[in-house]
């Protein structure tokens, strides 16, 4: 018998792939992946940041995230300002295009979530279940 976690865990898996594919379909013309549009995602939540502090809120390696900070830059959604604190680690900004790019990807997926019909309750409730899961497992490791 299946334990209820495999399944959970299963069930975001499925999840991932469903919500990355609908997110390269919506960013095709700009030809950003649902990495990148993560990495557009920090910059606004948080601001400007250095390429290894991005990665540790990702949870990937400095590497990854510095070739996908080159591809945001190639297509002018990024670009690099001085670091106050650190004069070899520029902060990674948000162009105005990249704001924009951010801001209609959001208004576009608000608008799929909108016709889902779940409501904000039961998707706080996911949120939170998830999250312990993690830190469950961030715990164990």
């Amino acid at each position: 018998m299946e334990h209820p976690l495999e399944r959970l865990l299963d069930e975001v898996r499925l999840l991932w792939r469903t919500v990355s594919e609908a997110g390269v379909r919506s960013d095709r013309a700009e030809a950003v992946t649902s990495e990148m549009r993560a990495v557009l995602l920090v910059l606004r939540r948080e601001g400007p940041a250095p390429v290894p502090a991005i990665a540790r809120s990702r949870r990937v390696s400095r590497q990854r995230i510095q070739c996908l900070v080159d591809r945001l830059r190639r297509l002018q959604l990024v670009a690099l300002a001085a670091n106050p604190e650190h004069r070899r680690s520029a902060l990674v900004r948000l162009t105005r295009r990249g704001l924009e790019h951010i801001d209609s990807a959001e208004v576009r997926d608000r608008q799929r979530l909108a016709r889902l019909a779940l409501s904000r309750q039961r998707l706080t409730a996911a949120a939170a279940t998830l999250r312990a899961v993690r830190e469950a497992l961030e715990d164990d490791g």
